[in-house]
């Protein structure tokens, strides 16, 4: 994984808020230093192959295919917006001191928070609205039967971030395993990643 993420040692130890939004502008610049693009082709083969199964250099990765990349940036957008939401007191209970970021499909959970009453656990994802029900249910499911289930329940919240763009569908979703854990209060926070990187500058 540090291999294809060129920014590993920014994300590798949790982030204070200064350092977190240091680590977000030099995340923000890999992206707008981007000088990768797709031509227009209209041979459906050729751009089978060129997006799932060509490595290139996009943004903050390397040797992965637009594809993978392309999915990976996605997430790490709604992960740094949500994160910012976070250090911003959006979530009143939820006091945060340091978060770990798991950008670069790193395994475990995606979102780790040092909060004053201890670490809270999350996960993240970009989802297309025909997808979205089916990625909340998975967060759900590893946030509480996963391998930290017990810190989760302890604890008694845990927090999902998600593309804003489906917001009016995750609203409309009900969850039964969610809906019947009295034990453990779920976050659900709409993430505007649009937004996060300022192409203006």
């Amino acid at each position: 994984m540090n291999k294809t993420f060129k920014l590993y040692k920014v994300f590798e130890n949790p982030l204070d808020e200064k350092a977190f939004f240091k680590a977000k502008n030099i995340y923000c610049n890999s992206i707008r230093k981007n000088s990768f693009s797709m031509l227009e082709n209209t041979n459906l083969i050729e751009l089978i192959k060129t997006i799932k199964r060509t490595p290139d250099q996009i943004g903050p990765y390397q040797d992965l295919t637009p594809f993978e990349v392309l999915n990976r940036i996605g997430s790490d957008l709604v992960l740094l917006a949500g994160a910012e939401k976070i250090f911003n007191n959006e979530v009143p209970s939820i006091k945060p001191t340091k978060i770990l970021l798991n950008m670069g499909n790193k395994a475990g959970y995606d979102i780790e928070i040092d909060a004053e009453q201890g670490k809270i656990y999350g996960e993240a994802f970009n989802a297309a609205t025909s997808f979205c029900k089916v990625k909340m249910r998975q967060s759900i499911d590893k946030l509480l039967e996963g391998s930290r289930k017990e810190e989760v329940y302890s604890q008694g919240q845990a927090v999902v971030f998600y593309n804003a763009d489906i917001e009016k569908t995750i609203k409309a979703y009900k969850n039964q395993k969610d809906k019947s854990c009295k034990k453990v209060t779920i976050h659900k926070i709409a993430c505007d990643y649009e937004k996060v990187v300022d192409f203006i500058n």
